[in-house]
């Protein structure tokens, strides 16, 4: 099952409107639904807050298998907050650029990607 149909069979066995599930996570509601229909990627800290707004715990939207213990939540949920700092910081840094440097940046980023994959 998709990460957006997930999220959705959620809420709607809840009972709750697609604005009440994102007022509670703080994203607008248009959002949420290009979210549930798979046309847009929540960011980890965004799918955080909807899984606690729909009161489920995020392995189950993701379909895994759920944390064995408070301790390996807690940590899960502490590496979501720092990669979504990182991101945020990487962004502030790359919209600060020019275009010519926007472009060596991305093609720094897929290179990198690329070694990792091999």
């Amino acid at each position: 099952m998709s990460l957006g149909r997930a999220i959705r069979e959620r809420r709607l066995s809840i009972r709750a409107t697609l604005e009440e599930i994102a007022h509670r996570a703080g994203i607008d509601a248009s959002n949420l639904s290009r979210i549930e229909r798979d046309m847009q990627a929540p960011s980890a800290m965004c799918l955080y807050r909807i899984a606690e707004s729909l009161n489920t715990p995020l392995s189950a939207l993701l379909g895994e298998k759920p944390l064995e213990s408070s301790e390996e939540q807690a940590q899960a949920t502490e590496r979501a907050r720092t990669s979504e700092r990182q991101t945020d910081a990487l962004l502030r840094v790359f919209y600060r650029l020019d275009d010519a440097d926007r472009a060596l940046a991305i093609e720094l980023v897929r290179t990198l990607d690329k070694q990792r994959r091999d």
